[in-house]
């Protein structure tokens, strides 16, 4: 027990050094200048294009391994690398991030379950590629995806994560709670239980029977959104917060009108919502089996983002029949001016730019800015930010992320949205 009390007590030490550096990155005037730039997109006004370096845990290892952690306990580890990240990308990176002085604590949410997804890897090793195998085989089996509904707040577990982020940050950094999972994309998940090539045979062999799974999904997901409301357990998303994989949720058309800062309601936050393995569907396939349950879903939230890997050049039409959409992502896979063209001046155009080059043994920095540049012609007049979102690797040279956003800045600067 004593050496137990010591490990944390050393843990805390180092959390709490850690945790001064943020408080002093967090008054940094730039952090204003910044959050300006962000209420400024997320109202469609014309400003700087801004440019994100989205850490993801892919590649954090390249950037802060294991070795350079400090702390003992698994809980400490996780906060002492995410503040260990923050530090590192304020002081590398060049980009738009807002840090603000708080720290986030997990809500406990124990969500309904569903059938599993059978995941084979034939490298289990490292994050290498993966093959799913469908649990989904016959019609009948439409009664073994959801197996059951359940949806309830762990509030004494939500408690412990406060208390023990009280306990260590007091004094430097807020703790706050960190807002649910709110989104929805039912598309993706059953591609893998039933396996997408079925799934794409199911569109025109047995349709009504495919909608039928779509709609039982979807109606899940507004079950539990609506009970995490009815809880009390939504939290405003406004603020410092990512908008799914887009740009920061700075904006004052959030919490809407009747605000009631003890009851959080849905139209009060951000939602999203995607369909990755919808990129090779008609239009009219997707409206069947994906947008007409996507409008029931986004007009419960203020503001909301659509979309992922997917595209939606030719889908716009679709998109448009959300009511409160105002971010959407343009990844590498759509035709960039295509998808301007239909997107104009009516909503945020998310880039994801492809990472590829910079994940490749040699990065060719002239070259990925040349592609950037190219994709900023075609999404005129759009209101574009660049997130750099689909890092998987950056070959170990986490260089290459501060040099991407140096040099992604420079090139912004030359632009006039």
């Amino acid at each position: 027990m004593k050496c137990s009390k010591t490990t944390a007590m050393q843990d805390r030490a180092i959390l709490r050094e850690l945790a001064r550096r943020v408080r002093e990155i967090a008054a940094d005037p730039a952090q204003e200048e910044r959050q300006l730039l962000w209420y400024k997109i997320n109202r469609l006004e014309r400003c700087r294009i801004p440019v994100l370096l989205a850490m993801n845990n892919l590649y954090w290892q390249e950037v802060v391994p294991d070795s350079a952690l400090r702390t003992s306990g698994s809980l400490a580890r996780n906060y002492e690398r995410r503040l260990r990240l923050q530090i590192w990308q304020w002081e590398n990176v060049d980009d738009d991030w807002v840090t603000e002085p708080v720290v986030e604590y997990d809500t406990v949410v124990r969500y309904p379950r569903c059938i599993s997804t059978q995941i084979i890897r034939p490298d289990t090793e490292t994050l290498g590629a993966y093959h799913t195998e469908p649990v989904i085989l016959a019609e009948s089996d439409i009664d073994k995806i959801i197996i059951d509904r359940e949806c309830r707040v762990d509030w004494d577990a939500t408690a412990r994560n406060r208390e023990w982020a009280e306990t260590v940050f007091d004094g430097i950094l807020t703790p706050v709670r960190a807002q649910p999972n709110v989104g929805t994309g039912p598309f993706d998940y059953v591609c893998e239980i039933r396996g997408m090539e079925q799934v794409f045979m199911d569109m025109i062999e047995r349709p009504d029977w495919l909608e039928e799974v779509m709609r039982r999904l979807y109606q899940l997901n507004l079950e539990v959104v609506t009970h995490i409301e009815r809880e009390g357990a939504l939290t405003l998303n406004n603020t410092f917060q990512r908008v799914y994989n887009g740009g920061l949720g700075y904006t004052d058309e959030l919490p809407a009108a009747g605000f009631d800062p003890d009851h959080v309601r849905l139209k009060d936050v951000w939602g999203f919502s995607l369909a990755q393995s919808s990129v090779s569907i008609s239009p009219e396939m997707h409206e069947r089996f994906i947008t007409q349950f996507d409008r029931n879903y986004d007009k419960l939230f203020g503001l909301t983002a659509i979309a992922c890997c997917e595209t939606v050049d030719k889908k716009m039409h679709l998109c448009r029949t959300l009511a409160n959409l105002r971010r959407i992502s343009i990844s590498a896979w759509n035709d960039f001016a295509l998808a301007a063209q239909a997107i104009g001046e009516d909503y945020i155009y998310s880039l994801k730019p492809s990472a590829v080059s910079i994940a490749q043994p040699t990065w060719n920095v002239e070259q990925d800015m040349a592609y950037l540049a190219d994709i900023l012609k075609k999404s005129h007049p759009c209101h574009v930010e660049i997130i750099h979102n689909e890092i998987a690797t950056c070959h170990n040279h986490p260089e290459r992320l501060a040099q991407w956003a140096q040099h992604a800045k420079r090139l912004v600067s030359r632009w006039d949205q």
